[in-house]
């Protein structure tokens, strides 16, 4: 666990939690950690789940399969961030959504009800990690509203510049840097890939973007 201790010092997760109390911590709530190298399912869709996951390093998609095969993606998770936690929290049966290593990855997990129900130590850290745990719930929320805006909109370029602007709030700047490929985007937006790469062609010649791969300039 000594590695996982440095790569857990900087998760919004431990915020306010002392150096020495995370060790402590770690060993409370019974947390491990697993390795996922890219394109490795972490979960399927009918595993049952107990415990959230919190990424290390890497990205993970968290995918939708229907009924004829069509895969979409309907979130993803980079470093610090959290996944799982709808399907631990309601208890269901199957989690009916996968995650998948979109990179190699590194996953904290916690079960939740060692996060939820105080030890019998009745450790002060207790309450500082259900705080930050809601606090990343919200966040994760307010994702889920901004996929909402996206599919919210009419058209291909409607969707397209509501991700971009999300994206660029989100960095603070109109030079932005996307985590999706072209497949992965169009996946995302829940769009044809060759109907949005050539919208893409169309809006840099009008003069609303500029693009080189994942990186973008909104004009």
């Amino acid at each position: 666990m000594g590695s996982d201790l440095k790569a857990a010092v900087d998760l919004p997760l431990f915020r306010g939690i002392s150096d020495s109390d995370r060790a402590a911590l770690l060993g409370c709530l019974k947390t491990y950690s697993r390795s996922y190298k890219k394109g490795k399912y972490i979960l399927l869709e009918q595993d049952h789940v107990q415990d959230v996951g919190i990424v290390l390093s890497g990205m993970v998609h968290m995918r939708k399969e229907d009924v004829w095969g069509q895969l979409t993606l309907l979130s993803y998770v980079g470093p610090g961030e959290l996944f799982g936690e709808t399907s631990a929290l309601c208890r269901v049966q199957e989690s009916h959504v996968s995650f998948l290593a979109a990179a190699d990855t590194e996953v904290l997990f916690l079960p939740l009800d060692h996060v939820l129900t105080p030890c019998k130590k009745q450790c002060d850290f207790h309450a500082v990690i259900s705080r930050n745990l809601c606090g990343m719930l919200g966040e994760n929320n307010l994702r889920l509203m901004e996929k909402i805006e996206i599919s919210a909109k009419g058209s291909l370029r409607e969707k397209i510049l509501a991700y971009l602007s999300i994206q660029s709030q989100r960095q603070g700047s109109k030079y932005i840097t996307i985590p999706l490929n072209r497949t992965e985007m169009a996946s995302f937006l829940h769009v044809n890939r060759s109907a949005m790469t050539r919208e893409l062609s169309q809006m840099q010649a009008d003069g609303l973007i500029e693009f080189d791969g994942n990186t973008f300039v909104l004009k």
